[in-house]
């Protein structure tokens, strides 16, 4: 029993002396980094996108080394193809109820640079190429600084493109006017989403407006390109009387459209996303009035002919 007891405080002890030439013997800044914290479940969410930005918070969970640290702060850059798309810096506060750290910061890049970038990387798999400065309090050595070079599987939505191939009057009367736009989404992400909502306001300059939206939810697939139809109708009274008074003009009106769309991923790892984007274009509205016009003229005269075989038949 004795003998077994001296064997165990010499292993302990000889475990004690190893410790010390190890801390010895190594450099301070390898030590110290064998004490950094490891980044893991990473994730988009809040994504906002409009023509000439995108902004999303990106989630990571910070898994501690065997000393428990806090990251209190953070400096960080990240890169697609050795191209910067995102970097900044961001302070977190403690709370004494959480169990895990979980960091969340802001990322915001721009259309103009990084467009094809993220559509590039979507199809070829390519990874974030993250670089971060964590600072942290760590026991025995104090406020430390890690520097984190990791090769990141993050998912960066990739921006739909929107093109509209039609904007047709479905209606025009004295009192109203509808109109059905079609829009086509090409969508070059990995993962299919749900459009949610969408709202449009169409303006004719000096002429009129509407405002309208979608009746139904639309499942836009992955990496395909799917059309949608969004219903509107005009806010101006009469629009008859206001179309005819600006005909001197010109036939062919010129518009700009406001869409605000609410996409839903089917994704684990990107959050829903907010849509802003902006439409320009022309419609022959003299053109589309007249075949309605003529279409209606049409129909009155098939309602009079079927009413005057009935009234004969009788």
């Amino acid at each position: 029993m004795k003998k077994g007891l001296k064997i165990t405080l010499l292993l302990l002890l000889l475990l004690v002396v190893l410790g010390g030439v190890i801390i010895v013997t190594t450099p301070t800044k390898k030590l110290i980094s064998f004490l950094a914290p490891e980044i893991d479940n990473i994730r988009v969410t809040d994504t906002r996108i409009n023509e000439e930005t995108a902004t999303m918070n990106v989630l990571m969970d910070v898994k501690p080394s065997f000393v428990s640290t806090f990251v209190d702060s953070m400096v960080y850059d990240f890169k697609l193809y050795n191209t910067s798309v995102a970097h900044g810096q961001k302070s977190f506060e403690r709370d004494a109820n959480q169990q895990k750290q979980t960091i969340k910061f802001p990322m915001t890049m721009n259309h103009h640079k990084t467009r094809e970038l993220v559509r590039r990387q979507v199809k070829e798999g390519e990874k974030v190429q993250a670089h971060m400065e964590a600072y942290a309090d760590v026991p025995l050595f104090g406020r430390q600084k890690f520097d984190i070079n990791e090769d990141l599987d993050m998912l960066i939505p990739a921006l739909p493109g929107a093109t509209v191939p039609n904007l047709k009057i479905t209606d025009f009367g004295l009192d109203e006017m509808e109109m059905v736009m079609t829009m086509t989404l090409d969508n070059p992400n990995h993962f299919d989403f749900y459009i949610r909502d969408m709202k449009m306001t169409l303006n004719f300059p000096e002429k009129m407006s509407s405002v309208g939206g979608t009746v139904k939810d639309y499942l836009v697939k992955a990496r395909s390109v799917t059309p949608i139809n969004i219903s509107a109708g005009s806010d101006v009274k009469k629009p008859l009387k206001t179309t005819f008074k600006t005909l001197p003009g010109g036939q062919v009106w010129q518009y700009n459209m406001k869409i605000y769309m609410v996409l839903e991923p089917k994704s684990d790892v990107v959050g829903t996303i907010h849509m802003d984007a902006v439409k320009t274009g022309e419609i022959n509205v003299v053109q589309q009035v007249k075949k309605i016009l003529n279409t209606k003229k049409e129909e009155k005269k098939a309602e009079k002919k079927e009413e005057k075989q009935q009234n004969e038949s009788r």
